[in-house]
């Protein structure tokens, strides 16, 4: 059990080898700390960790002490030090060297030094981000000198195309795949555990003020908060009875699709292929927040244009919506009211070509006193406030009565207007 293919079969795998890299580190450091930081970037690096450790581990980071590591290793079956340990893994002696923190240093001073110029090269070493970033690198980025120079300059690439402002809407979107062929030279290169993926990953969550992603649904959120979808398939916007002029067959399809009573969802590499212009100026087109929105609209037989954001609009949503408005479209707004509803509004009504619906302190007023009287049951408004900038009294009004009004509530009055057909720039 002792001998050294055993001990690599259980102990050299990929959630370990971090462990052993700073280990070693700490065992040949000059003044052997009793302690390490560990960094723990997914469950199953928490898990393996846990197991050799000795306890669960929680959180995006630890800290080992290097005594109870060694301790917790000799009483395992394999009944072998730390030391030895390594020396199996990395295939040399542990060695103390009186200089070794200060080649440390110097290889960290370079790491910084070579991150600093790529970040400059693009315009983004003073953002307010970058020094925590690269003493992050530094530290935990898990960066081979070799692969160091490559790395910080398609890093900086990439960042630099990506919306790192947490107040800005993205205006130009990619999907993951073409950023990392514009930046990197290959497709693959920002795919899930790759080093180029990793830092990008956490510049982006200290420049939105995130915590690392710990998991794919918060790498894709903060992908698309970039103003990147991770993929250009996964991601769509669903759309109803779009009125498209054109005579091609991607055209064709769409409105094939209207005839059989189906709506279209349509993906990032759509948009990519469809023509110009989607539509004729001066089209009315009725965006929704809910899908059972859109869906009411394709059960009943209407044929007024409806593209749904399916809750806070994705990159693929945007993107569509800048195509309508480009080619002139009419782009009439309902959101539920509530203070989700309302900053989704609000971000979209700051664009040109936006014209709430039925979205006025009057509307909202109307439908919860019908609320009231039919018994219909209004969820409790809580959170912060936000603006409407539309109609500044909607917000007080709305704080006034404390109740959320869903857009399923108000259906009927949606319907209604799509069946008579919603026009342009009346409120």
């Amino acid at each position: 059990m002792n001998d050294p293919e055993s001990i690599r079969a259980v102990w050299d795998l990929p959630e370990l080898r971090g462990l052993w890299e700073r280990a070693r580190q700490a065992l040949e450091a000059a003044d052997r700390p009793p302690t390490f930081r560990l960094e723990l970037p997914d469950e199953r690096t928490r898990q393996k960790v846990g197991e050799v450790y000795g306890r669960p581990m929680w959180g995006q980071g630890t800290r080992i002490n290097v005594s109870k590591l060694d301790e917790s290793l000799r009483a395992s079956s394999h009944g072998v030090d730390l030391e030895r340990l390594l020396e199996i893994l990395h295939e040399r002696p542990v060695t103390r060297q009186e200089s070794g923190s200060r080649r440390r240093e110097h290889a960290q001073d370079r790491t910084v030094g070579v991150l600093n110029a790529a970040l400059a090269e693009h315009g983004l070493a003073e953002q307010p981000w970058a020094a925590a970033w690269t003493d992050w690198v530094r530290q935990y980025g898990r960066v081979a000198d070799s692969d160091l120079d490559a790395t910080a300059e398609r890093a900086a690439a990439v960042l630099a195309r990506l919306v790192l402002d947490p107040d800005r809407q993205p205006r130009v979107r990619w999907s993951r795949t073409e950023l990392a062929a514009r930046c990197a030279g290959n497709e693959y290169e920002l795919d899930n555990g790759t080093t180029l993926s990793r830092v990008v990953l956490r510049a982006a969550s200290m420049a939105h003020g995130t915590d690392s992603p710990g998991g794919e649904r918060e790498r894709r959120t903060l992908w698309e908060r970039c103003g990147v979808t991770p993929d250009g398939i996964s991601a769509t916007v669903p759309c109803w009875a779009l009125p498209l002029p054109g005579e091609d067959t991607w055209s064709g399809t769409v409105r094939e699709r209207t005839e059989l009573g189906l709506p279209t969802h349509l993906t990032l590499l759509d948009l990519r292929a469809a023509p110009e212009p989607l539509v004729e100026p001066g089209t009315v087109i009725a965006v929704c927040q809910h899908t059972r929105t859109l869906e009411a609209a394709v059960t009943s037989g209407v044929r007024h244009p409806v593209v749904c954001l399916s809750g806070r609009p994705g990159t693929v949503a945007l993107e569509l919506l800048d195509r309508l408005r480009a080619d002139g479209a009419i782009l009439r707004l309902h959101c539920d009211f509530d203070w989700t509803g309302l900053s989704v509004a609000g971000a979209l009504y700051e664009r040109p070509g936006f014209v709430p619906w039925r979205m006025s302190a009057a509307d909202y007023r109307e439908t919860v006193n019908r609320a009231a009287a039919r018994r219909t049951d209004l969820r409790i408004l809580d959170e912060n406030p936000t603006e409407a900038p539309w109609d500044p009294e909607l917000v007080e009004v709305m704080s006034s009565a404390g109740r959320a009004v869903e857009e399923e509530i108000v259906l009927d009055d949606l319907l209604h207007d799509l069946r008579s057909g919603l026009v342009g720039p009346a409120a």
